[in-house]
């Protein structure tokens, strides 16, 4: 089974309620390693429980749907040539589950998985945009891409042969190496263009300023219509100011740790360490009662849920934790 197919099996067989304890466990853990959030995989738990029971409200247009899952189960190698009947009388578990999945995207118009809406356009155009949370876009030349939290990208049908990719907010790339073909980033006025490297770019609405940072490799960053451009190596930023581009060297242990989740805090104030918790997990932390910058922290954390980390932040200060939806207080003793 080639590893499309697997990753389908695998999701059926989790939602259908096949496995075993131990391989639900080790599939939870998968998720949560490839940054896939478990409050994802739970909000497609509850829309496959709507549609396996019936829920009133629920009843789409199944024909259409079925028409769709039959044909990219028939491409993924997941279904012989010969028709099979509707999902309510020929249907395994893996294919009912399969069919709820196609069924959001035939009703939809964007796609959205694990937090990620995709769509084309006429001409062709891929989008995607990350709903919520972190989410990793597999593009078609082997790169990843891992996007922030309201990221978003674009690219062209024919993105093998024109590998440029429009950027509007934060993202990670991992670059497969292709000497013929390189990979170019357009973000704001910056172009970023590399063979084979990992690099972080983050833009923002609120300024025009943009930033690029090179863990492994080496780009180019120019500015569009300037002639201005930097080479930056490992380890090194870019930035833009205005019209100009400015290089330094990135000392900040957490800048990537939205995507990484590994935190290295040394004597750092505490109101600090809140900011870096809010951008990579996306929450409000309200500490009260508190001077921040008086408090003081030295600690690592690595892949730790944003609960896990905050119960051992109130421990240390003696605080006492709330949470009410995605706010935290951090309540002074």
């Amino acid at each position: 089974m080639n590893k499309r197919a697997n990753k389908w099996s695998e999701l059926a067989r989790y939602l259908a309620g096949e496995m075993d304890m131990l391989e639900e466990m080790e599939y939870r853990k998968t998720i949560e390693n490839n940054n896939q959030h478990i409050s994802d995989l739970k909000a497609m738990e509850e829309t496959w429980k709507h549609f396996h029971a019936g829920t009133p409200g629920t009843e789409r247009n199944t024909g259409e749907a079925w028409s769709r899952l039959q044909k990219k189960l028939r491409e993924d190698g997941l279904l012989g040539k010969n028709p099979v009947g509707p999902p309510d009388r020929q249907i395994t578990p893996f294919l009912r589950v399969a069919a709820v999945i196609l069924l959001l995207l035939a009703v939809g118009g964007p796609l959205l998985w694990f937090g990620v809406k995709r769509n084309v356009d006429k001409y062709g155009v891929e989008t995607h945009m990350a709903a919520r949370g972190v989410n990793t876009v597999d593009l078609p030349d082997g790169s990843r891409i891992f996007l922030n939290q309201d990221a978003e990208i674009s690219y062209p049908s024919d993105f093998e042969q024109n590998r440029t990719v429009k950027l509007n907010g934060e993202a990670f790339f991992e670059v497969m190496s292709d000497p013929v073909n390189p990979f170019t980033v357009r973000s704001g006025n910056v172009v970023v263009s590399v063979l084979g490297t990992s690099f972080n770019v983050r833009q923002s609405d609120r300024s025009p300023e943009v930033e690029v940072f090179v863990e492994t490799g080496r780009v180019r960053m120019s500015v569009e219509n300037s002639g201005q451009f930097i080479t930056l190596e490992e380890g090194e930023m870019g930035r833009t100011e205005a019209t100009q581009l400015t290089r330094t060297v990135q000392e900040d242990p957490n800048y990537i740790a939205w995507k990484t989740k590994d935190f290295k805090f040394v004597n750092a104030e505490l109101d600090r360490v809140i900011g870096k918790l809010e951008e990579a997990y996306h929450v409000e932390i309200i500490a009260e009662n508190a001077d921040l910058r008086s408090l003081r922290l030295t600690s690592t954390y690595s892949e730790q849920s944003i609960d896990a980390i905050l119960e051992t932040i109130a421990t240390a200060f003696g605080m006492t934790l709330r949470k009410e939806q995605n706010t935290y207080y951090l309540i002074n003793n």
